[in-house]
């Protein structure tokens, strides 16, 4: 199952931070107005989203916890954080 995340307004890969006429940074703005199929609340940026209907990652744990699904389904992983104090990059 895949995950997405909206990047933040001026973030590497996000939209632009004030109003541009960029057809990617409206369709960013757009998927972050978007709601929850679940909760019902906005998925915001950088707000881990997956699913088809589109819901929080958090919320479709929760509901895969509920529903009784196996402790190693992929849904149960917790989601991953970016420990970026250990990359160094290709360069030394």
């Amino acid at each position: 199952m895949s995950v997405v995340i909206i990047p933040t307004p001026g973030t590497a890969g996000g939209p632009c931070r004030g109003s541009c006429v960029h057809a990617k940074c409206h369709t960013m703005r757009s998927m972050a107005d978007e709601r929850c199929h679940h909760c019902g609340i906005r998925f915001g940026f950088g707000t881990k989203i997956t699913g088809e209907p589109p819901l929080h990652l958090r919320c479709a744990q929760s509901i895969a916890a509920r529903d009784g699904a196996p402790a190693t389904h992929p849904i149960h992983d917790p989601a991953a954080g970016q420990d970026l104090t250990t990359h160094r990059g290709d360069k030394r």
